[in-house]
């Protein structure tokens, strides 16, 4: 018996951010740092999954603290996906809807910023739905902390004193980090990862949120 739901955001409860937004951002970021003229590879590293690594050596290349750069970049990302929301251009999947069905403890577990996440959701009006937000500050140490590192699911688990949920994710590293925290997985295949192959074995593999509820209600 599942005893809650966690979920991923991005991919999962909303659409992704727009690639193009996301690559202006980190430009501008760098801009704003003190990189006159940012190439693409730097553009490349820092917009979407960066590492501590490739954090680091951004750093060093151009002769820049991590943490300010980081700071930047944060600040830039948030900016351009808030913009998106507005917009309406990211914006929850149509089976969001369904979990307003379910009648469990529910949570966001995600490598995102928490302003962003709980922002978007404000937006749409969601918030209600999920107990807790586990999700990253806008620092450089929060990187230590992302998936397929279990702590922030370890942490929704405590906060809503969950036992045996189901977590869902889009990523390798939404099952990683739910093998590592002893729960049950459901990757759910959208058009961005439809075609994606892992080398984690999910305990589900799902096309929609309807039979992530599914799942949910009838283990109950």
């Amino acid at each position: 018996m599942y005893d809650g739901l966690l979920l991923d955001h991005d991919g999962v409860v909303v659409t992704l951010g727009d690639q193009t937004a996301l690559r202006r951002a980190a430009r501008d970021a760098l801009l704003d740092a003190g990189v006159s003229e940012p190439d693409e590879s730097a553009v490349d590293t820092l917009a979407i999954a960066v590492s501590n690594d490739e954090l680091a050596g951004l750093s060093r290349r151009h002769g820049l603290p991590a943490e300010r750069l980081w700071r930047h970049r944060d600040d830039r990302v948030r900016d351009a996906l808030l913009a998106e929301t507005t917009a309406g251009r990211k914006a929850p999947y149509d089976d969001t809807a369904r979990l307003r069905e379910l009648d469990v403890p529910m949570g966001i577990v995600s490598n995102n910023q928490t302003r962003i996440v709980e922002s978007v959701l404000d937006h749409y009006d969601l918030r209600g739905l999920f107990g807790t937000v586990r999700a990253r500050a806008p620092t450089r140490e929060s990187l230590s902390r992302k998936k397929p590192r279990p702590t922030y699911l370890e942490e929704a688990m405590a906060d809503l004193a969950l036992e045996n949920p189901l977590y869902v994710g889009d990523s390798e590293s939404d099952v990683e980090a739910g093998r590592r925290a002893g729960v049950d997985t459901a990757f759910l295949r959208r058009p961005h990862n439809a075609d994606r192959s892992l080398g984690e074995t999910p305990t589900y593999e799902v096309q929609g949120l309807d039979e992530v509820a599914a799942l949910v209600a009838e283990s109950g």
